[in-house]
């Protein structure tokens, strides 16, 4: 491929931004389904123990200090596999990237260490996470918190996001009345519902809210109820001992037989199969669910991050991500930024 001449730099340039920075950052333990989605997009470490996450009917086996990204509005829920099971997660905006001029609309995040194994950026991420989650103790000042989210969100996009996977919606922000048909759902959705009856609460017309649905939440009516039926669906599985018929009965499904067949295209098995997977230690958890840690805990995490941020370069990084593999890793965005500039010229 022929070299391509460099753009002329501009003599003079003027800059100004106005930087917003928000992000959720929690460090939580993990028990058994909690199903739910967010406009956010999510990162998630494990920091011990070993999960398994379920992300829209997939599920992915993270064991200590594998990361994960789940998209936005994709449905998800972890499940501990074994005693004590801490993870940090980060919620991101995708109107962080978009205010930065970056095109989310195409493609999706794809970062999933447990699937691949090797990466040179895994571990410059993590240790920007660490020092993210370690800076309200360490700083005050909002211009290090600022830095090490960009930080952060620069090594997502940069090694992470990918513009050829199959397109992902990405909804806008909800407005208007949709928010009372979601609150009016979230309340009925062990009755009857229908796509016309919550129409009438928003006072759309039934085809008006399907489109808004699919444009703002960016799944359609029907699966928005569904998500919300299982949501308290696996609570019950979890927390009583009730028969899954009743169960599903309880939380708006029909029949067994439709329970069944939503429970596993959302989970990957079947109701049954779910629950002979709880053991006792892992329903104790369900009680501490994303609230505060233990001391112990706190202490064995702490050590943990600190250890990961103070690490440095040539400790964070095996053998095998700093030989063979880094060289091929550099040939390869070497490539890719040829091709990127080649798209700017054709395009122009």
């Amino acid at each position: 491929m022929e070299n391509l001449a460099p753009a002329p730099l501009a003599p003079h340039e003027q800059y100004l931004d106005h930087v917003q920075v928000d992000y959720d950052l929690l460090v939580y333990t993990v028990g058994s389904y909690h199903y739910n989605w967010h406009h956010q997009i999510e990162i998630f470490w494990l920091l011990a123990g070993d999960v398994e996450v379920n992300v829209d009917g997939t599920r992915h086996v993270l064991h200590q200090n594998d990361l994960l990204a789940i998209n936005s509005n994709c449905g998800h829920a972890t499940f501990a596999l074994a005693s004590n099971c801490i993870a940090l997660r980060l919620h991101l905006d995708p109107a962080f990237f978009t205010r930065q001029g970056l095109d989310l609309s195409h493609g999706q995040f794809e970062l999933n260490s447990a699937a691949l194994k090797l990466n040179v950026n895994y571990a410059p991420l993590r240790q920007a996470l660490a020092q993210l989650a370690l800076a309200p103790q360490q700083t005050t000042s909002a211009f290090e918190r600022n830095a090490l989210i960009y930080q952060v969100t620069a090594l997502l996009w940069r090694g992470f996001f990918n513009a050829a996977a199959p397109t992902r919606h990405l909804p806008q922000r909800r407005q208007g009345s949709i928010e009372n048909v979601m609150t009016y759902l979230n309340n009925a959705y062990a009755q009857d519902v229908t796509l016309e009856t919550a129409a009438q609460i928003g006072n759309y017309s039934p085809s008006y809210l399907s489109r808004i649905f699919k444009e703002e939440l960016g799944i359609n009516f029907y699966e928005y109820l569904v998500r919300c039926r299982l949501q308290h669906a696996v609570l019950d599985l979890s927390e009583t001992t009730d028969k899954i018929g009743d169960i599903a009965l309880a939380n708006g499904f029909k029949e067994i037989k439709s329970f069944n067949l939503m429970f596993k295209k959302h989970f990957g098995q079947t109701p049954s199969t779910y629950r002979q997977q709880l053991s006792p230690t892992v329903r104790g958890q369900n009680d501490h669910f994303k609230r505060a840690l233990t001391p112990a805990q706190s202490r064995e995490v702490h050590d943990r991050l600190t250890q990961v941020a103070t690490a440095q370069r040539g400790n964070l990084v095996s053998p095998c991500e700093s030989c063979v593999y880094r060289l091929h890793e550099r040939d390869y965005q070497d490539l890719k930024a040829k091709v990127d500039q080649l798209k700017s010229v054709l395009n122009h």
